[in-house]
């Protein structure tokens, strides 16, 4: 291996060497830019979802909310949100 290339593998890291700005110290509360989420709503009634840090909050058994797979008119694959009641008439409604 050439020392170039050893100088650009860092075991046990993805991205790199770790940047040398300075750091503000500063924490914020707030999830990142990935995890952050667009306010949901019910398919059915269009209940707007609690207010939760991320959308994996919401399928927990403190909201219960429910994400469904469906495929629309155009065969596009979607992806549904129904809070608990909803959910419940919907599963009620198709067979097992």
């Amino acid at each position: 291996m050439s020392a170039t290339r050893r100088d650009s593998f860092y075991p046990g890291t993805l991205d790199g060497p770790k940047s040398t700005a300075p750091s503000s110290g500063h924490m914020t509360s707030e999830p990142p830019d990935s995890e952050q989420r667009v306010a949901q709503r019910c398919v059915d009634c269009g209940t707007p979802a609690p207010k939760t840090e991320t959308n994996y909050t919401l399928i927990s058994s403190r909201y219960g909310w429910r994400l469904t797979r469906t495929v629309d008119a155009n065969g596009r694959r979607m992806m549904e949100w129904r809070c608990p009641g909803c959910y419940a008439r919907y599963r009620a409604k198709r067979p097992l």
